[in-house]
C-alpha cells in the first residue's frame, strides 16, 4: 500500500479511532468517516465497564501498549453487590481492579471524546457526518450490524450514596442482567437481555421497579434514555477483499457479559498493525482474540442453561472467592474441556436461516431457539 494514499476508516467508535491513532502515530495518512454528527452518538453519558479479567495483561498496561492515553473518566472498581433472583445480596471484592468505569457518549470526559481528541492530535483527519461505504474503506469499524444482545439504559445525575450493583434474574432479564451504578454524581441503570427483544421496555420497567422497591434511589434528575446492542459471531475471516473488519462490525465481543470495549480497542489496534506490518489481519486477530471468543461462547451457554439456580451459585461462588478478579479470570481461561465443548455448542446453536452478520462466512446463533421465558404477568416475587 502506498504510504502517500490516505488509509480510510469507516466508523469513529473505539475500534476505528484506536486504529486511526495507531496508524497516524506510525506516520500514515488517515481519514476516519463517521456517519453520525458526533462520536458516541448512540450513548447517553452512561457508565460502562472496561473489563480487566479476560486476559492476564492489566488493561492499563494494554492501553499504554497500544498508545491510548487515559484522558477520560477512568475509575477502578474493586467491589460490588450482587443480587440473585430472590434479591439476596452478596458482596464481591478484589485486590486488583476487575474493571474500570468509563463513560460513553458525545459529552466531555467520555471515552469517545477522548479517543477523538487523541486521533486528531496524532494527525488523523476525522470527518463527522460523513458516510463511507464499506467497499471503499480499508478498515470497517461501524459497530454492530445485528443484535445478539439488547440493553435499555437510563442515565441521571445523583447526589446519593455510591453503589455498584448487579441483579441476576433470568425472568426479569432473560439471558442477561440488570445493573445500578451511582458514581461521582452520575447514575446509570440498565437491563440487558439476549432474547425476546421486542419486550425490552417491559423487562426494563419490571427490573427497575423491583430494584427500587428494595433499594430506592432517585432516578428522575436530568434523566436520559438510550438503547444499545451487542454483536457476536465466530468467523473464519475478518476480511473482505482488501478490507479489514474490526470491533463489533466483525463480531468481536465477549459473549458472556457483553463487555466488548477491550475487544474493540484491541481489534482496531490489530487492524492498524496489519496495514503497517503488511501482515494479514486474520493472522493477528486469530493469535490474540479467537480463543477468547470461543471460550466466551461456552461461558454464554453455561450462563443461560444454568437458569436462576446456576446464577445463584455464581453469585455465591463470586462472593466466597478470595479475589473476584481472579475468579472472573478463571471463567475466561481456555481450558481443555471448554475447547472440547465449544464445537458441540456451536452445532446446538447453529443459525440456518437468514443472517445479517458480516463479513464472509461465519457462525452465529439460531434466532428461533433463544431462551424460553414466561410472560411478565407470570413473574412472582420470591
Amino acid at each position: 500500500m502506498s504510504e502517500s494514499k490516505p488509509i480510510r476508516i469507516a466508523g469513529a467508535g473505539p475500534s476505528g479511532l484506536a486504529a486511526a491513532i495507531t496508524l497516524a502515530r506510525a506516520g500514515r495518512a488517515v481519514e476516519v468517516h463517521e456517519a453520525k454528527p458526533d462520536v458516541g452518538a448512540r450513548f447517553i453519558g452512561d457508565l460502562q465497564i472496561l473489563e480487566n479479567s479476560s486476559e492476564p495483561e492489566d488493561v492499563r498496561e494494554l492501553l499504554a501498549r497500544i498508545g491510548i492515553e487515559t484522558h477520560f473518566y477512568f475509575r477502578p472498581v474493586h467491589d460490588a453487590d450482587f443480587f440473585d433472583h430472590r434479591m439476596r445480596s452478596r458482596h464481591v471484592s478484589s485486590r486488583t481492579p476487575y474493571g474500570f468505569f468509563i463513560r460513553r457518549g458525545p459529552v466531555e470526559g467520555t471515552l469517545d471524546r477522548a479517543l477523538l481528541a487523541q486521533a486528531r492530535a496524532a494527525g488523523a483527519v476525522v470527518h463527522l457526518g460523513s458516510r463511507l461505504r464499506p467497499e471503499d474503506a480499508d478498515i470497517v469499524a461501524t459497530g454492530p450490524s445485528t443484535p445478539d444482545g439488547l440493553a435499555r439504559e437510563i442515565t441521571f445525575t445523583s447526589d446519593e450514596e455510591e453503589r455498584v450493583e448487579v441483579y441476576f434474574d433470568h425472568r426479569l432479564s432473560p439471558g442477561g442482567y440488570s445493573y445500578m451504578f451511582v458514581l461521582d454524581g452520575v447514575g446509570t441503570f440498565g437491563t440487558a437481555i439476549v432474547s425476546d427483544f421486542k419486550r425490552i421496555d417491559h423487562y426494563f420497567d419490571a427490573s427497575l421497579a423491583r430494584v427500587l422497591s428494595v433499594r430506592p434511589v432517585r432516578v428522575d434528575r436530568d434523566q436520559r434514555t438510550g438503547y444499545s446492542y451487542m454483536n457476536f459471531h465466530l468467523k473464519s475471516t475478518s476480511m473482505a477483499g482488501g478490507t479489514s473488519f474490526a470491533g463489533e462490525a466483525a463480531g468481536f465481543q465477549d459473549y458472556l457479559f457483553g463487555l466488548g470495549i477491550r475487544y474493540a480497542l484491541k481489534s482496531g489496534w490489530l487492524a492498524a498493525r496489519a496495514l503497517i506490518e503488511e501482515t494479514p489481519f486474520d493472522t493477528l486477530w486469530r493469535q490474540e482474540l479467537e480463543a477468547k471468543q470461543r471460550t466466551s461462547l461456552v461461558n454464554r451457554f453455561l450462563y443461560e442453561r444454568g437458569g436462576n439456580f446456576g446464577l445463584s451459585m455464581f453469585v455465591r461462588q463470586a462472593a466466597s472467592a478470595p479475589d473476584f478478579n481472579e475468579y472472573l479470570a478463571k471463567w475466561h481461561r481456555s481450558t481443555w474441556w471448554k475447547r472440547m465443548a465449544e464445537p458441540v455448542i456451536r452445532r446446538l446453536w447453529h443459525h440456518d436461516g437468514t443472517c445479517l452478520h458480516k463479513p464472509g462466512e461465519h457462525w452465529c446463533r439460531a434466532r428461533d431457539t433463544r431462551m424460553k421465558v414466561p410472560p411478565l404477568g407470570e413473574f412472582k416475587g420470591d
